[in-house]
C-alpha cells in the first residue's frame, strides 16, 4: 500500500497541522530559524518531499529535527513516510516511477568514500573486507561484522562500502541506518499498523548496513523483528553490515540466535590510530578544508590528541575557522583547539615539562640535562630536549639557551638542526622522538 497523491491545497492544509503541531515543541527562535524556511512540496508513494534554501538547512534538520518533523506529517496524513529534503533551487515536482531505484532514499552520506578513508595498521583488515564487499555484494563475507570503540571509523566504512556498491551498480536498494532508527521505525509501525510496510522496506533491499547494533541489546521484540529480517535478507543472498562498539562476545542481553547468525561470515575490528595513521589523517583533514598547516603544529596534536579520529577533525575545524577570523595558525592556537575538545585530559606544557620528560626517559638527572657536560650519553638526550622546545613549543633559541643554564642560541640552533636532520633518514631516532612526544603531556614516560 503507499500514500495517496495530494493536490497542492491538501499539501498545504496539511503542512500548517504539522506546523501547529512542531510550535508546541521546538523553542520559538528554533523554529523560525529552520523550521520556518521549509515547505512540503508532494508526498508521494511514501515519500514526503521537502524543500529548503540550502544545503547548510539539511544538515540541521537532519541532525535535530528529522524525527519531530516525521512523526507530526505521519500523525497528519495517517501514513507511514519518509523524509526527502531538496535546496529550493535544485527541485523539481515530478511523479516519481516505482521502478525507479535511484529514488530510493539510502541515507548514504556521499563524502564518506574509501578514497577519502586513510588505511592504517589499526584497519587495514577490515578496509580489505570492506572493499572486497562493495565489489561482490552479497556473496563476500555476508554478513559482515565490524566492531571498535566510537570514533574509530566505522561509520565512514559502510558507508564507503554503500557507495561503492551504487557507484558500480546505481540500480542497487542500499539503506544505511541505525539501530536506533530502525527501533525507533518499528515502534511507529506498531503504532500506526503499518507492519507490513515496515517489512517491506527492510525485506526487499539489497544492501542493509545497520550501525550500532548494540542499541538493540535490551530490545526484546525489535531484535526478534531484526531476527526476521536478517533471515530474510540472508537467504536472498543480500548483503548485511552490521557495525557495534564491541565484540559480540560483549553485548549484554543479545539474543543467542542473533550472536550466532552476526558470526556467519567475518568479524573484523578496528583499532585505535597510531601516530603516523593520525598525522596522515591530520594531513587529509587540513587538505579538505584547503588549509596549510606545518608539520611541526601537525606533530604536536597528533601527540596531544585521544584515540578518537572526530577529535582530530574537530581540531582541524577549529583551525580552519580561525584562520577565515583572521588569525595565524601556530602551536598557541593548535593548544586552543585541543582545549576545546580535552580539556580534562591536556596538561600545560612547558620547557620545564620537557626537560624533566626528556631526562626520566633516559635516565638522567635533570641537573646533569642542563650541565655544561659534553659526554655522549648527555650530549643526545639534550639535544632531543632542545628540538622538543623548539617544535612543540615555539621558543626562540635565545629563550631555549635561557631555559638550558645560559647556553649560546647557536648551540642551541646546531642542536635543532641535527636532530631534524637525522629524524628524517633514521626511523628509530623518529620512534623515540615520537614515543616522547606522547607522554610529555601526562608525564608519563614508559
Amino acid at each position: 500500500m503507499t500514500a495517496p497523491s495530494y493536490t497542492d491545497k491538501q499539501l498545504s492544509a496539511i503542512w500548517a497541522n504539522c506546523l501547529d503541531e512542531l510550535k508546541k515543541d521546538i523553542p520559538q527562535i528554533e523554529y523560525d530559524s529552520f523550521i520556518d524556511p521549509i515547505c512540503l512540496e508532494d508526498i508521494y508513494e511514501n515519500v514526503a518531499y521537502l524543500t529548503v534554501p540550502s544545503e547548510f538547512y539539511i544538515q540541521q534538520i537532519e541532525k535535530k529535527y528529522h524525527n519531530a518533523i516525521k512523526s507530526a506529517l505521519m500523525e497528519c496524513t495517517k501514513s507511514y513516510l519518509t523524509l526527502k529534503f531538496f535546496e529550493k533551487d535544485n527541485y523539481t515536482k515530478k511523479q516519481p516511477s516505482v521502478e525507479n531505484h535511484s529514488l530510493f532514499e539510502s541515507h548514504l552520506n556521499k563524502q564518506y568514500t574509501f578514497d577519502s578513508f586513510i588505511v592504517g595498521n589499526n584497519n587495514r583488515m577490515a578496509c580489505a573486507a570492506a572493499i572486497a564487499i562493495s565489489d561482490s555484494p552479497g556473496t563476500a563475507y555476508n554478513p559482515f561484522f565490524i566492531y571498535g570503540q566510537s570514533g574509530l571509523g566505522k561509520t565512514h566504512f559502510m558507508h564507503a562500502i554503500g557507495n561503492k556498491i551504487l557507484e558500480n551498480d546505481p540500480s542497487k536498494k542500499v539503506l544505511y541506518v541505525t539501530a536506533e532508527t530502525f527501533t525507533n521505525e518499528f515502534v511507529d509501525a506498531i503504532t500506526h499498523k503499518t507492519n507490513e510496510e515496515f517489512r517491506n522496506k527492510y525485506r526487499n533491499i539489497d544492501v542493509l548496513l545497520i550501525d550500532d547494533i548494540q542499541f538493540l541489546s535490551k530490545m526484546e521484540r525489535t531484535q526478534e523483528e531484526f531476527f526476521y529480517t536478517f533471515n530474510a535478507l540472508y537467504e536472498a543472498k543480500h548483503q548485511i553490515v552490521i557495525s557495534c562498539d564491541s565484540p559480540l562476545n560483549k553485548i549484554e542481553i543479545l539474543e543467542e540466535r542473533l550472536r550466532t547468525r552476526f558470526a556467519w561470515g567475518l568479524i573484523a575490528d578496528v583499532q585505535a590510530p597510531d601516530y603516523e595513521t593520525k598525522v596522515a589523517i591530520l594531513n587529509r583533514k587540513a587538505e579538505e578544508k584547503a588549509i596549510d598547516v606545518d608539520n611541526e603544529i601537525l606533530d604536536y596534536i597528533a601527540s596531544y590528541t585521544g584515540d578518537n579520529i572526530r577529535e582530530l577533525e574537530g581540531v582541524i575545524n577549529h583551525l580552519s575557522m580561525a584562520l577565515h577570523q583572521g588569525q595565524e595558525i601556530d602551536i598557541n592556537l593548535a593548544k586552543e583547539a585541543l582545549k576545546h575538545i580535552s580539556d580534562d585530559n591536556l596538561h600545560e606544557i612547558t620547557e620545564g615539562v620537557i626537560i624533566d620528560s626528556v631526562s626520566r626517559f633516559f635516565g638522567i638527572s635533570v641537573e646533569d640535562l642542563l650541565s655544561k657536560k659534553r659526554t655522549k650519553e648527555l650530549v643526545f638526550p639534550r639535544q632531543i630536549a632542545m628540538y622538543l622546545c623548539r617544535t612543540l613549543l615555539d621558543m626562540s633559541f635565545p629563550n631555549i639557551g635561557k631555559a638550558f643554564n645560559g647556553k649560546d642560541h647557536s648551540t642551541v640552533m646546531y642542536a635543532v638542526e641535527q636532530i631534524s636532520n637525522h629524524i628524517e633518514i633514521n626511523s628509530e631516532l623518529q620512534h623515540t622522538v615520537d614515543k616522547l612526544k606522547k607522554y610529555i603531556n601526562s608525564g608519563n614516560v614508559a
